[in-house]
């Protein structure tokens, strides 16, 4: 029968700039538990992985169906980097003063200059100006071709930022320490990590005799 776990663990801290994590590191399994298993695969997310979730547990669920293998997805520190239609994975829009500032100057000039953006109402904001100038095209009064560039910062939840990959790494370490913890039958199995781009993808392998290698993939 496959089999669904999701898990949520202490991971590191930043020990670099001396940021302590305040919130918990999640990772999901599927495996099939009437099989023989032969490996455990873990399944790295790029940017962009956290759009949709039910992609990711399908892509597991997947591969945990055909394959002989408990398979991981691991979400990682700044996982959540893009936005997603996920609440609990999806980055604030939040903008600075210069964000605010050239968003009312674009209300001005088409029209909008009865509203104000500010923090609280940019997104609700972002619509209508799309609604408008799709409204001025149609009407011939701007050029098809014509775009408006808006700007604002990605915030991810959790209070995550870009490590460039290093806490990235440690949590799949970890999520692999605390998986064998759980299921002790695991921790001989062959361990595979292949998948999207943290900037540079640590490769682990690990064989049942052999320590625990690490190399660079660029």
């Amino acid at each position: 029968m496959l089999i669904n776990q999701t898990f949520e663990i202490d991971s590191c801290d930043d020990v670099e700039l001396g940021i302590k994590r305040t919130s918990k590191l999640e990772y999901r399994i599927s495996y099939d538990d009437e099989k023989d298993l032969k490996a455990i695969v873990f399944i790295v997310g790029g940017f962009g992985a956290n759009a949709n979730i039910s992609f990711l547990d399908f892509d597991r669920e997947y591969i945990a169906k055909n394959f002989d293998v408990v398979v991981v997805h691991v979400f990682y520190h700044c996982f959540c980097a893009r936005q997603s239609i996920d609440q609990k994975y999806n980055p604030k829009l939040i903008p600075n003063q210069d964000d605010l500032e050239r968003v009312n100057g674009i209300l001005k000039n088409i029209n909008l200059g009865h509203l104000s953006v500010n923090k609280d109402n940019f997104e609700q904001i972002i619509p209508l100006i799309e609604q408008k100038v799709n409204e001025m095209k149609q009407a011939g009064l701007v050029d098809e071709s014509q775009k408006i560039e808006l700007s604002c910062d990605f915030i991810p939840p959790n209070g995550d930022y870009q490590n460039y990959g290093v806490m990235a790494a440690i949590d799949h370490i970890n999520a692999l320490k605390d998986l064998v913890k759980r299921f002790p039958k695991f921790a001989d199995l062959p361990k595979i990590y292949g998948g999207g781009v943290l900037w540079r993808i640590p490769i682990f392998t690990h064989s049942k005799n052999s320590s625990l290698v690490c190399g660079w993939c660029d």
